[in-house]
């Protein structure tokens, strides 16, 4: 059962799990402010290494200030009960805010508000209820992510001794690929992916890794604003190993990972650039480039199969940005682009980042 309250914040609601905790929608007894808490427990169900986790997920995001990144107000434990409190993002995860089943017209009721301008509040009205995106995450929902593993696999077969091809990927139906390359979709791409992107050079800047980069853990506002979040597998870039993740073991969520990091290898920012490329190649094709269900294969086509261009299943693709996402994906990470400004400005156009 759920905790009722955790240190001076009154529980409501689940809103998501993870691999190292469940996030609750939760009310602060003193301020009355809605904000989301991170809960492990109670202990001993918790072990040391998710605590710890959790204690440097909030020593990170509290040295942390982006309009891009969650913010985080709190910490502590209570009744056995290790918590992280953070602002409630209200919105869509990145694949849902992207989904080609929706569009603008179909995201103002929302709360996607497509007027700029608020209305005034008329005295004595009541906000709307928000009809709640969890029905739209369940519509747009286009694959199923592994959890993220707390502790990493230390399994790793022979690596493969030569490329070989990934399997073929189907031309996707006429209407699909309509819906992805809409004009409006497009944007809506452009402007969340370039905020991700300038979030994750300030990151970098800071001589940190992400390293669990995926559509769940990427969060779109009501004012359309991307957030970066869930940094519970942060890291420094300049520490070979982090003191959490024992020797040559793996962690983060498969699909999403680089080759380095697949292979239980010291990564850096270009490992995060990698995951962006997965994420920016299923938002052009509706699937990441790898999606063996078997994770041995999937782990041989991380390291050795080159990924199928993307006009294979969507010939009307916009041209730059799947020339982006082809070149994230590089198995070298001298041959990426470098670093997460210089992708900011492949997808906004713009020359340096702000």
């Amino acid at each position: 059962m759920p905790p009722r309250r955790v240190g001076p914040y009154v529980i409501l609601s689940v809103i998501g799990r993870g691999g190292i905790g469940t996030v609750y929608r939760a009310r602060h007894d003193a301020s009355g402010r809605s904000l989301a808490v991170k809960v492990l427990g109670p202990a001993p169900a918790v072990d040391a290494t998710a605590a710890r986790r959790l204690a440097r997920e909030y020593d990170v995001l509290r040295t942390l200030d982006h309009p891009n990144v969650v913010r985080v107000f709190d910490a502590g434990v209570s009744e056995g009960y290790s918590y992280l409190a953070m602002e409630l993002v209200e919105g869509l995860d990145l694949r849902a805010y992207l989904s080609p089943v929706i569009d603008d017209e179909d995201l103002a009721p929302m709360g996607f508000d497509l007027d700029v301008t608020p209305a005034p509040a008329s005295p004595g009205s009541t906000p709307d209820v928000d009809p709640g995106p969890d029905a739209i995450r369940a519509l747009a929902a286009m694959m199923d992510e592994p959890d993220t593993e707390p502790h990493g696999v230390s399994w790793r077969p022979a690596p493969p001794s030569a490329h070989h091809p990934s399997p073929p990927r189907a031309l996707l139906p006429p209407d699909v690929r309509d819906a992805l390359n809409r004009p409006s979709r497009i944007e809506r791409l452009r402007n969340a992916f370039g905020e991700v992107a300038d979030a994750l050079s300030y990151v970098h800047q800071r001589g940190l890794v992400h390293r669990d980069l995926k559509p769940s853990n990427i969060m779109v506002d009501d004012q359309r604003h991307a957030r970066l979040m869930d940094f519970g597998l942060v890291k420094s870039a300049t520490e070979a190993e982090d003191g959490l993740t024992q020797a040559g073991r793996v962690v983060g969520t498969y699909r999403y990972m680089s080759p380095e990091q697949a292979q239980g290898l010291p990564v850096d920012a270009r490992s995060d650039l990698y995951s962006l490329g997965v994420i920016l190649y299923e938002l052009l094709t509706g699937a990441p480039p790898f999606t063996s269900a078997d994770p041995v294969s999937l782990w041989r086509d991380i390291l050795a199969s080159p990924p199928s261009p993307v006009v294979a299943s969507n010939p009307g693709a916009d041209p730059r940005l799947a020339a982006l996402a082809e070149r994230l994906l590089s198995k070298d990470p001298a041959r990426r682009l470098q670093t997460a400004g210089e992708v900011w400005s492949a997808v906004t156009g713009a020359t340096t980042s702000t």
